[in-house]
Protein backbone atom coordinates (compact mmCIF):
# COMPACT_ATOMS: atom_id res chain seq x y z
CA UNK A 1 0.00 0.00 0.00
CA UNK A 2 1.22 3.64 -0.52
CA UNK A 3 0.42 5.26 2.57
CA UNK A 4 -0.19 9.53 2.17
CA UNK A 5 2.36 11.83 2.64
CA UNK A 6 2.18 15.27 3.91
CA UNK A 7 4.34 16.70 0.75
CA UNK A 8 4.02 15.95 -2.79
CA UNK A 9 6.95 14.71 -4.37
CA UNK A 10 7.50 13.71 -8.12
CA UNK A 11 9.71 10.33 -7.23
CA UNK A 12 7.79 7.33 -6.49
CA UNK A 13 6.64 6.92 -2.51
CA UNK A 14 7.93 3.30 -0.92
CA UNK A 15 4.65 2.05 0.64
CA UNK A 16 5.46 0.69 4.53
CA UNK A 17 5.00 -3.10 4.24
CA UNK A 18 2.00 -4.47 4.80
CA UNK A 19 1.06 -5.50 8.30
CA UNK A 20 0.82 -9.74 9.17
CA UNK A 21 -2.37 -9.88 10.99
CA UNK A 22 -3.24 -12.35 13.11
CA UNK A 23 -6.36 -13.75 11.97
CA UNK A 24 -7.62 -14.93 15.62
CA UNK A 25 -7.79 -11.40 16.28
CA UNK A 26 -8.33 -9.75 12.99
CA UNK A 27 -12.40 -9.63 11.79
CA UNK A 28 -12.68 -8.69 7.55
CA UNK A 29 -14.99 -5.49 7.23
CA UNK A 30 -18.13 -6.44 5.89
CA UNK A 31 -20.08 -3.26 6.98
CA UNK A 32 -22.74 -4.95 8.68
CA UNK A 33 -25.77 -2.28 10.81
CA UNK A 34 -24.59 -3.07 14.36
CA UNK A 35 -27.07 -5.76 15.58
CA UNK A 36 -28.86 -5.79 18.63
CA UNK A 37 -27.88 -9.29 19.79
CA UNK A 38 -30.10 -11.27 22.37
CA UNK A 39 -28.21 -13.02 25.64
CA UNK A 40 -29.52 -16.35 24.51
CA UNK A 41 -27.84 -16.04 21.41
CA UNK A 42 -24.52 -15.29 22.43
CA UNK A 43 -24.70 -18.70 24.18
CA UNK A 44 -24.28 -20.33 20.56
CA UNK A 45 -22.88 -17.61 18.47
CA UNK A 46 -18.96 -18.89 19.05
CA UNK A 47 -17.86 -17.24 15.55
CA UNK A 48 -15.94 -13.84 14.50
CA UNK A 49 -18.78 -11.48 13.02
CA UNK A 50 -17.43 -12.00 9.46
CA UNK A 51 -18.87 -15.33 9.49
CA UNK A 52 -22.69 -14.62 11.08
CA UNK A 53 -23.77 -13.98 7.42
CA UNK A 54 -22.76 -16.89 5.66
CA UNK A 55 -25.54 -18.82 6.19
CA UNK A 56 -29.34 -19.06 7.47
CA UNK A 57 -28.05 -21.01 10.56
CA UNK A 58 -25.25 -18.82 11.27
CA UNK A 59 -28.06 -15.86 11.35
CA UNK A 60 -30.15 -17.47 13.69
CA UNK A 61 -27.84 -18.38 16.11
CA UNK A 62 -25.82 -14.91 16.33
CA UNK A 63 -29.48 -12.78 16.10
CA UNK A 64 -28.88 -11.07 12.96
CA UNK A 65 -31.03 -12.60 10.88
CA UNK A 66 -33.17 -9.06 9.80
CA UNK A 67 -29.33 -7.68 9.31
CA UNK A 68 -28.27 -10.16 7.11
CA UNK A 69 -31.85 -10.28 5.61
CA UNK A 70 -31.14 -6.14 4.64
CA UNK A 71 -27.60 -6.92 3.15
CA UNK A 72 -29.55 -8.96 0.35
CA UNK A 73 -32.15 -6.44 -0.74
CA UNK A 74 -29.28 -4.57 -2.96
CA UNK A 75 -25.70 -5.54 -4.48
CA UNK A 76 -22.54 -4.43 -2.94
CA UNK A 77 -21.32 -1.29 -3.77
CA UNK A 78 -16.86 -1.11 -3.72
CA UNK A 79 -15.70 2.24 -4.55
CA UNK A 80 -11.84 2.49 -5.38
CA UNK A 81 -9.60 5.38 -4.22
CA UNK A 82 -6.30 5.45 -5.97
CA UNK A 83 -4.46 8.03 -7.94
CA UNK A 84 -3.18 7.12 -11.57
CA UNK A 85 0.76 6.65 -10.83
CA UNK A 86 0.53 4.91 -7.52
CA UNK A 87 2.59 1.79 -8.10
CA UNK A 88 0.10 -0.14 -5.90
CA UNK A 89 -2.54 0.84 -7.89
CA UNK A 90 -1.30 -0.11 -11.32
CA UNK A 91 -0.87 -3.16 -9.97
CA UNK A 92 -4.46 -3.06 -7.87
CA UNK A 93 -6.34 -1.97 -11.34
CA UNK A 94 -3.97 -3.81 -14.31
CA UNK A 95 -3.99 -7.64 -12.43
CA UNK A 96 -7.28 -7.54 -10.60
CA UNK A 97 -9.49 -5.18 -10.42
CA UNK A 98 -10.85 -6.01 -14.48
CA UNK A 99 -10.28 -9.29 -14.19
CA UNK A 100 -12.76 -9.16 -11.13
CA UNK A 101 -15.28 -7.02 -12.72
CA UNK A 102 -15.44 -8.90 -15.68
CA UNK A 103 -16.20 -12.28 -13.74
CA UNK A 104 -18.52 -11.26 -11.17
CA UNK A 105 -20.07 -8.22 -13.12
CA UNK A 106 -23.71 -7.66 -12.24
CA UNK A 107 -23.16 -8.96 -8.61
CA UNK A 108 -21.24 -5.84 -7.22
CA UNK A 109 -21.15 -1.75 -8.61
CA UNK A 110 -17.89 -0.29 -8.63
CA UNK A 111 -16.95 3.37 -8.61
CA UNK A 112 -13.53 4.41 -9.39
CA UNK A 113 -12.07 8.01 -7.59
CA UNK A 114 -8.76 9.27 -9.42
CA UNK A 115 -7.61 11.57 -7.01
CA UNK A 116 -6.07 9.77 -4.04
CA UNK A 117 -2.66 11.91 -2.30
CA UNK A 118 -3.65 15.08 -4.46
CA UNK A 119 -3.59 17.88 -2.81
CA UNK A 120 -6.44 20.95 -3.17
CA UNK A 121 -4.54 24.45 -2.99
CA UNK A 122 -5.44 27.50 -1.77
CA UNK A 123 -5.38 29.02 -5.20
CA UNK A 124 -7.49 26.20 -6.47
CA UNK A 125 -5.09 24.52 -8.15
CA UNK A 126 -3.98 20.82 -7.28
CA UNK A 127 -0.93 19.26 -6.44
CA UNK A 128 -0.41 15.62 -7.21
CA UNK A 129 1.88 13.19 -4.90
CA UNK A 130 3.91 12.15 -8.09
CA UNK A 131 3.91 15.28 -9.95
CA UNK A 132 1.77 17.47 -12.91
CA UNK A 133 1.96 14.09 -14.86
CA UNK A 134 -0.29 12.32 -12.26
CA UNK A 135 -2.49 15.74 -11.49
CA UNK A 136 -3.14 15.16 -15.87
CA UNK A 137 -3.40 11.64 -15.62
CA UNK A 138 -5.99 11.61 -12.98
CA UNK A 139 -7.89 14.59 -14.57
CA UNK A 140 -7.74 12.36 -17.98
CA UNK A 141 -9.54 9.53 -16.20
CA UNK A 142 -12.17 12.15 -14.08
CA UNK A 143 -12.97 12.60 -17.85
CA UNK A 144 -13.31 9.25 -19.29
CA UNK A 145 -14.95 8.02 -16.56
CA UNK A 146 -18.02 11.10 -16.76
CA UNK A 147 -18.14 10.10 -20.37
CA UNK A 148 -18.11 6.28 -20.03
CA UNK A 149 -19.28 5.42 -16.58
CA UNK A 150 -16.85 2.17 -14.66
CA UNK A 151 -18.38 -0.40 -17.02
CA UNK A 152 -17.62 1.57 -19.98
CA UNK A 153 -14.56 2.91 -19.18
CA UNK A 154 -12.23 0.40 -17.12
CA UNK A 155 -10.78 -1.21 -20.16
CA UNK A 156 -9.40 2.10 -20.96
CA UNK A 157 -8.15 2.86 -17.59
CA UNK A 158 -6.41 -0.73 -17.57
CA UNK A 159 -4.19 -0.58 -20.41
CA UNK A 160 -3.35 3.00 -19.41
CA UNK A 161 -2.01 2.05 -15.90
CA UNK A 162 -0.02 -0.28 -17.99
CA UNK A 163 1.11 2.39 -19.87
CA UNK A 164 1.48 5.51 -17.57
CA UNK A 165 4.32 4.07 -16.05
CA UNK A 166 6.80 4.52 -19.14
CA UNK A 167 5.11 6.80 -21.21
CA UNK A 168 3.73 10.07 -21.13
CA UNK A 169 -0.27 10.93 -20.53
CA UNK A 170 -0.45 11.73 -24.35
CA UNK A 171 1.68 8.68 -25.55
CA UNK A 172 -0.93 6.44 -23.04
CA UNK A 173 -4.04 8.07 -24.00
CA UNK A 174 -3.00 7.73 -27.97
CA UNK A 175 -2.24 3.54 -27.13
CA UNK A 176 -5.49 2.86 -25.47
CA UNK A 177 -7.75 5.30 -27.69
CA UNK A 178 -9.27 2.10 -29.50
CA UNK A 179 -10.98 1.39 -26.44
CA UNK A 180 -12.80 4.88 -25.82
CA UNK A 181 -13.02 5.70 -30.15
CA UNK A 182 -16.66 7.05 -30.52
CA UNK A 183 -16.08 8.77 -26.95
CA UNK A 184 -12.69 10.68 -27.83
CA UNK A 185 -13.58 14.18 -28.88
CA UNK A 186 -15.68 14.79 -25.82
CA UNK A 187 -12.95 13.41 -23.58
CA UNK A 188 -10.61 15.74 -25.04
CA UNK A 189 -12.84 18.69 -25.04
CA UNK A 190 -13.33 17.42 -21.13
CA UNK A 191 -9.48 16.96 -20.34
CA UNK A 192 -8.70 20.59 -21.57
CA UNK A 193 -11.67 22.62 -20.18
CA UNK A 194 -12.86 23.56 -16.59
CA UNK A 195 -15.03 20.77 -16.80
CA UNK A 196 -11.85 18.20 -15.79
CA UNK A 197 -11.01 20.50 -13.34
CA UNK A 198 -14.27 20.22 -11.39
CA UNK A 199 -14.42 16.16 -11.60
CA UNK A 200 -11.28 16.41 -10.46
CA UNK A 201 -12.89 18.41 -7.09
CA UNK A 202 -15.19 16.14 -7.23
CA UNK A 203 -13.04 13.22 -6.49
CA UNK A 204 -11.04 14.94 -4.15
CA UNK A 205 -14.79 15.81 -2.32
CA UNK A 206 -15.45 11.66 -2.33
CA UNK A 207 -11.55 11.15 -1.04
CA UNK A 208 -11.82 13.78 1.75
CA UNK A 209 -15.63 12.82 3.06
CA UNK A 210 -14.84 9.28 3.53
CA UNK A 211 -16.12 7.86 7.50
CA UNK A 212 -15.36 6.26 9.73
CA UNK A 213 -11.81 6.38 8.53
CA UNK A 214 -9.71 8.96 6.68
CA UNK A 215 -7.94 7.68 3.50
CA UNK A 216 -4.22 7.62 4.57
CA UNK A 217 -3.00 5.05 1.67
CA UNK A 218 -4.22 3.89 -2.17
CA UNK A 219 -5.48 1.74 -3.19
CA UNK A 220 -8.35 2.14 -0.63
CA UNK A 221 -11.41 0.29 -0.74
CA UNK A 222 -14.69 1.46 0.42
CA UNK A 223 -17.70 -0.94 1.19
CA UNK A 224 -20.89 0.39 0.33
CA UNK A 225 -19.51 3.71 1.00
CA UNK A 226 -17.75 2.47 4.48
CA UNK A 227 -13.80 3.18 5.27
CA UNK A 228 -12.38 0.18 6.76
CA UNK A 229 -9.44 0.62 9.19
CA UNK A 230 -6.43 0.32 7.11
CA UNK A 231 -5.28 -3.09 8.54
CA UNK A 232 -8.41 -4.28 7.01
CA UNK A 233 -8.14 -2.25 4.16
CA UNK A 234 -4.65 -4.42 3.52
CA UNK A 235 -6.39 -7.52 3.55
CA UNK A 236 -8.96 -6.22 1.53
CA UNK A 237 -6.94 -5.32 -1.20
CA UNK A 238 -4.52 -8.47 -0.78
CA UNK A 239 -7.55 -10.52 -1.22
CA UNK A 240 -10.02 -8.35 -3.09
CA UNK A 241 -11.06 -11.29 -5.80
CA UNK A 242 -11.83 -14.05 -2.82
CA UNK A 243 -13.28 -11.54 -0.29
CA UNK A 244 -15.66 -9.57 -3.30
CA UNK A 245 -16.63 -13.42 -4.55
CA UNK A 246 -17.81 -14.16 -0.78
CA UNK A 247 -19.61 -10.92 -0.55
CA UNK A 248 -21.59 -10.97 -3.90
CA UNK A 249 -22.58 -14.21 -2.47
CA UNK A 250 -24.01 -12.68 0.82
CA UNK A 251 -25.34 -9.89 -1.30
CA UNK A 252 -27.03 -11.87 -3.68
CA UNK A 253 -28.59 -14.97 -1.81
CA UNK A 254 -32.13 -15.44 -2.10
Amino acid sequence: MQHMQHQPSTAHVQAHPIQVVDPRNHYNSIPLAAPIVSPQAFNSCDMPPDLWCDSRESAAACGVEQQCQRLRRKPIKITLIYEALCPFCQRFISNQLGVVFNSLRGHFELEMVPWGNSRLLPDGSFSCNHGQKECDANRLQSCVLDQLQVKGALPFIVCFEKNIFSQSVEQSWRACTAFVRSHEREIKHCYDSEKGVQLQRIAAQKTFSARPQPIVEVPYLLINDYSPTTENNDLNVMLFPQLLGKWAKIYNRK
